[in-house]
């Protein structure tokens, strides 16, 4: 046992000035002796007698010096709680066996999660700066119980799959579950998943892989909660118009789960969201422009079989002001990877596409982002003849540019690295003056994009059926 500490000597203040400065020596000096003493490794031991033993020593010798303490015991309850704060969970809960005044300041503390760390520069003097805690575990799931009443103000929750030994587990069932699934798991042991509402300062709430059956108000009902992510979460039932519960989020990340409804329902948390991340949730659908006037939304991520609709020619100039990304599916016209129904759509999407990018949108980078091609659904479509050197028909589409002007053509898939086959460049701005810096650039460029129209040339978009046959004949000798 290592000897007791000497305590430090009573301050006798005799001015007010002393007394301030002694009152400002005296919280330094407690908070620095409470900063090691916590922050110590902890001792391993052979046997667990010896570990009972160290521990019950440990525990008399920090209770007698924290107690007679007068430094540690002149701290005011808040600014110990401050200094509870700069640990994790692990270390705050350890310190709560020191004594009465340290447990105290415990149910107060607001134990820091990860995001305020980066975010902010603060920094931990934990040697585990564990801010999140994970069920896991029947274990894990008894010290939250534990917790809800010892360190309530819990900011970072995680919580998943309980699992202990070869025994199954699960959360008890929610409002409406599934029948059949319910059935499979009524043998499991369960555990009540309410005991989370007791955490009101709940900041970031991570819902993954976990034996959830039905629906959980429980789960939006955090009016502090800035970040929700939920995935992978087969049996969970609920709603975007569930998130009005919540109404401080910043940010939202679902991905494989069965999550329902519009996404105009997000618009109660029009002047908080930030990032929308929604991945293989096939039941969301909507428009994406109702999110436009969103004024602090920086990421909008809508892909992967989404319902959500839209058209990109609706974009204005003080829509998304503050967007930097922007994903969405294919349903959309004009996005990444759209396939038009009708050719005749697309000289005014490839318009309002280089408006959008002149406009100075960083979530449109660069403009071979865009890959476009004609819907096999198209009643315009139809497949190539199927000869050997016979050209597919131009049914791509693509942006060019020459020097500082930017067009779009019709051309075939390229294959093999072979010529692209295209047709005639549709220019979107005016050919460079030809006493400019930029017109030699433009004049070499241009002729490079011209060798690639030959079988197609004259034509700015894809010639019918009848005329594809004939060119190829005419062209090939076919």
């Amino acid at each position: 046992m290592s000897p007791q500490p000497k305590k430090s000597k009573r301050i006798r203040p005799s001015t007010s000035a002393n007394n301030a400065a002694a009152a400002m020596e005296m919280e330094i000096d407690a908070a620095d002796r409470l900063r090691l003493l916590l922050a110590a490794p902890e001792t391993e031991t052979e046997t667990e007698t010896e570990t009972a033993n160290a521990a019950a020593a440990e525990v008399e010798v920090v209770d007698n010096f924290l107690n007679d303490d007068p430094n540690i015991q002149g701290l005011s309850n808040k600014l110990t709680a401050t200094i509870l704060g700069f640990l994790g969970y692990k270390d705050i809960m350890r310190s709560r066996i020191c004594c009465r005044k340290i447990r105290d300041a415990a149910r107060t503390t607001l134990v820091p999660w990860t995001d305020d760390c980066y975010h902010t520069g603060s920094y931990s003097y934990s040697h585990s700066m564990e801010t999140q805690i994970r069920i896991k575990s029947v274990q894990k799931y008894k010290a939250i119980v534990a917790m809800t009443s010892a360190l309530p103000n819990l900011q970072h929750l995680k919580i998943s799959g309980i699992y202990e030994g070869r025994n199954e587990h699960k959360y008890c069932d929610g409002v409406d579950p599934d029948e059949e699934w319910a059935a499979k798991t009524a043998k499991r042991v369960a555990h009540d998943i309410q005991v989370v509402s007791n955490f009101r300062q709940l900041r970031h709430l991570v819902i993954e892989s976990v034996q959830v059956n039905g629906k959980y108000p429980v789960f939006f009902n955090f009016p502090l909660l800035q970040k929700l992510e939920v995935n992978c979460c087969s049996y969970m039932k609920w709603d975007l118009k569930m998130l009005a519960g919540l109404p401080s989020l910043k940010e939202l990340n679902v991905s494989h789960t069965p999550l329902t409804g519009n996404i105009k329902s997000l618009l109660v948390l029009k002047n908080t969201l930030e990032r929308v991340c929604v991945c293989y949730c096939f039941n969301i659908e909507g428009n994406f422009i109702d999110l436009a006037d969103f004024p602090l939304l920086k990421y909008l991520n809508l892909p992967n079989y989404s319902l959500v609709t839209g058209d990109m020619r609706d974009i204005c100039e003080n829509d998304f002001p503050m967007l930097e990304t922007l994903n969405l599916w294919k349903g959309v016209i004009g996005y990444k990877f759209h396939e038009f129904q009708r050719i005749a759509d697309v000289p005014s999407v490839a318009e309002a596409i280089y408006r959008l990018k002149q406009m100075k949108k960083t979530f449109i980078p660069d403009l071979n982002m865009f890959s476009w091609s004609l819907s096999r659904d198209s009643p315009e479509w139809y497949a190539s003849n199927g000869e050997r050197g016979h050209p597919d028909p131009p049914f791509s589409i693509d942006f060019v540019q020459a020097g500082s002007r930017v067009g779009w053509r019709w051309k075939i898939s390229r294959r093999y690295n072979r010529a692209t086959n295209s047709c005639e460049i549709n220019w979107l701005g005016p050919e460079p003056d030809r006493e400019s810096s930029d017109y030699e650039v433009y004049s070499r460029e241009l002729q490079s994009l011209q060798e690639d129209i030959f079988c197609f040339e004259g034509y700015h978009q894809p010639p019918s059926q009848d005329e594809y046959k004939r060119l190829c004949e005419e062209y090939y000798g076919i």
